[in-house]
This record gives C-alpha cells, sequence and structure tokens, in this order.
C-alpha cells in the first residue's frame, strides 16, 4: 500500500522512470520500514487507552501508582486502573476510600467509628511484605488527616488462633508484643 502511494507521488513529478530498478527497489525499502513504522504506531496506539492496552501498556499505567501486576488478569488490572482513575478530590467518604481500595486489589474488611474519627482497615488475605508496603502507603494517601486509621495484615481470626492449642501461658512465653500478635499470618 505505501509502495503504492509513493509510485502515485512519484509519477505526478514526472521526474523519475517508473521502469528504473534501483528506484523501485529504494521505494520497496522505504515502504516497508513505513509500513512496519505505522504497525508500531497503531499497536501504541492500543497501548495509550486503558480499554484497550495489553501488558505493556497496562504497565505503564501501574507504575505510575506502584507496582506492576503482570500476575494479574488483564481485566482484573484493567478495573483497577479504572477505579484508581476515578478517584478524584471528593472522594475521601466511606464509598470512595472503599473504592480506592478495591483500586489496589487489597480484599479487606472495614470497622467504622465516626464518634472516634476512627477507622480499621483489616486485610482479609495474606500478602507479602513489598504487597504490604505498598497497599500501606497507598492507604496513607487516600485517608484524610484527621481520621485515625489502622491497617492490620493479620489473617489469623480468633479462631484460627485458638485452633494453635496454645494455652495463655504458652503464648505470653513468646513474649510477643501486641502488634507482633497482630502481625501473625497463617504462614507463621
Amino acid at each position: 500500500m505505501v509502495y503504492e502511494r509513493l509510485r502515485a507521488a512519484h509519477a505526478a513529478i514526472g521526474l523519475y522512470a517508473a521502469d528504473a530498478p534501483e528506484l523501485n527497489a529504494e521505494w520497496h525499502t522505504y515502504a516497508d520500514e513505513l509500513e512496519r513504522l505505522f504497525d508500531m504506531l497503531d499497536a501504541i496506539l492500543l497501548e495509550r487507552f486503558i480499554l484497550t492496552a495489553g501488558d505493556r501498556g497496562l504497565s505503564a499505567y501501574e507504575e505510575l501508582f506502584g507496582p506492576v501486576h503482570s500476575d494479574e488478569p488483564t481485566a482484573t488490572r484493567r478495573e483497577h486502573l479504572l477505579q484508581r482513575l476515578t478517584i478524584s478530590g471528593s472522594d475521601f467518604t466511606p464509598d470512595g476510600i472503599r473504592q480506592a481500595l478495591d483500586s489496589f486489589g487489597l480484599s479487606y474488611t472495614i470497622a467504622e467509628f465516626p464518634h472516634y474519627y476512627r477507622l480499621n482497615i483489616i486485610a482479609d488475605t495474606d500478602y507479602s511484605a513489598a504487597q504490604q508496603a505498598f497497599i500501606r502507603r497507598e492507604v496513607e494517601k487516600i485517608i484524610p488527616p484527621h481520621i485515625d486509621f489502622q491497617l492490620v495484615f493479620n489473617t489469623l481470626s480468633w479462631d484460627e488462633l485458638d485452633a494453635r492449642d496454645k494455652q495463655f501461658s504458652t503464648l505470653d512465653n513468646d513474649n510477643m508484643t501486641w502488634a507482633q500478635i497482630d502481625a501473625l499470618s497463617r504462614q507463621q
């Protein structure tokens, strides 16, 4: 297609012989490279928009907010990015905070204590230390400054702690602080 357009444009000039083999070879070379560039531009254009982006484009957007989530399905990554991009300055409400937490891919439970200006966010699944650091950093950005909040990554319930069959004296001998007990996970 590009080759034909080159020939047609130069034919109008009338300067070049239509059957010149060197010229035709040069035009073929230009046409091949221009078509390759057009294909690359078409691919880049799709990567620019979240709804059409593949791994490359989604990764670029995710890097704006934190780590790349290449292990998640493309549809989930798009959903989280779209949620994240719709958060505005007026979204520091309970619904806006939930939307932001959903955009991180966090599985959580929220306990609100409005009279005390307190919010407890409990992660319902295990997260790596890097994921916890990212989530903590992002949550700190979205919680209004007048709200005291606690973010807990302890996925053990009281029933699961009780199932460990330890007496209180045994637990007390572990010399753990409440913060360390709160940080226990299923792997420990």
